[in-house]
């Protein structure tokens, strides 16, 4: 029993060697900015957190006075070729903004309503089955209080073909072996299942496939040309991801996990913020879908809501931001936007690296927040 126990710690140990977080988060204060320009404050921030070992960082600001993009590291670890500064981006489940712009569009054109059960909408070959699908509403699925469960578990990380593109067929399977998290509207659970499904009836109720939706109500409207939907390699100038499941080191460029309703937009950081600001600016071209996911938020967490579509967070000042978080394997991506100060901010890491992203995050909000008006109006 004794030598069991010594080869279990020894496999643990080798275990925590292999994978433990190597990387070095930085932290800044506010007191850090004092008298830097925006491109000065951004590009510390990113130099900083490729030294903390990020592969590259690209930081987007987006306010009433100016636009400014900083780069620092690299695409690509082979070639070696440095972070671009407009390339799509594979920006994950900030995506459910798009698809909640497209969901509030057509609830605005009478298709349907908050309160239909997507029962209603939907095919019954995609509900029979699914924990919650035959009573989950609309309202339910965009603030994630359905219940359905979360189509992503252990067991999928490690058998799903990640090459594939992600469908709501697709995961069917996975959540009819699942448990709802909770009855329909009673707590917040996040479900990227439910999303799926938000798009599914975008379709059907529209006639339409999503991508073109997206394009009748963002991309025109906001003249996007930089903003795709499920599309695998939508550029020339790649940007290599790095990092997934118990695998920092693995390229996954080659991976579709940046596909269906819930995650499959890329877009450049600099059409992020201009579709951010186009939701919540002042006077912007698609403020009334903007004011509908804002309209009703929950608690989530200490000092995060949930609305109908978009999250929103209260920082330590008090101020309050509105916007998502992606992350798809090898790629993990902030945007927000500043109500307040009309200003969006987008950030971008080519790895899986929670720790340099969390870091990332709140030295951006120190940054805003610096006494001499960083980023200020």
């Amino acid at each position: 029993m004794f030598f069991l126990l010594i080869a279990a710690l020894g496999s643990a140990a080798l275990w925590w060697w292999v994978y433990r977080d190597r990387t070095d988060p930085p932290r800044f204060e506010a007191a850090d900015f004092a008298g830097l320009s925006t491109q000065e404050a951004a590009q510390r921030i990113a130099d900083a957190t490729v030294a903390g070992g990020a592969p590259g960082v690209l930081i987007h600001v987006r306010t009433r006075d100016e636009t400014v993009t900083v780069v620092a590291g690299i695409s690509d670890r082979k070639s070696g070729a440095p972070m671009p500064k407009e390339a799509p981006l594979r920006i994950g489940s900030i995506s459910k903004i798009y698809t909640a712009a497209a969901v509030h569009h057509l609830i605005d054109q009478g298709r349907f309503d908050l309160e239909t059960r997507i029962a209603d909408l939907l095919p019954r070959h995609l509900i029979e089955g699914v924990p919650n699908a035959d009573r989950a509403t609309v309202r339910q699925l965009l603030q994630h209080t359905s219940g359905i469960p979360n189509y992503y578990d252990v067991r999928s990380y490690f058998t799903r073909d990640w090459t594939q593109p992600i469908s709501l067929q697709a995961m069917l399977p996975t959540v009819r072996r699942m448990k709802a998290t909770h009855p329909p509207g009673e707590r917040y659970a996040y479900s990227n299942t439910g999303y799926l499904y938000l798009g599914a009836v975008v379709e059907e109720a529209s006639g339409q496939p999503l991508d073109e939706v997206l394009g009748e109500v963002i991309r025109t409207p906001l003249k996007l040309e930089a903003t795709y939907y499920n599309r695998f390699d939508p550029a020339d100038e790649a940007v290599y991801g790095y990092g997934t499941y118990l695998r920092p080191w693995k390229n996954t460029y080659a991976y579709w996990e940046h596909s269906g309703p819930d995650g499959g937009i890329a877009a450049s950081a600099q059409e992020v913020a201009v579709f951010l600001e186009g939701l919540l600016g002042e006077e912007a071209a698609l403020r009334h879908l903007g004011d509908r996911m804002t309209a009703e938020l929950i608690e989530r967490a200490p000092r995060r809501r949930q609305g109908l579509g978009i999250e929103t967070i209260v920082t330590r000042s008090g101020e309050e931001l509105y916007g998502h978080t992606g992350d798809v394997f090898g790629y993990q991506t902030i945007a927000h936007y500043y109500p307040e100060r009309g200003a969006a901010v987008v950030a971008h890491v080519n790895c899986n690296c929670a720790s340099l992203t969390s870091s990332l995050i709140g030295n951006l909000y120190r940054a805003v927040e610096a006494t001499d008006g960083v980023f200020a109006p």
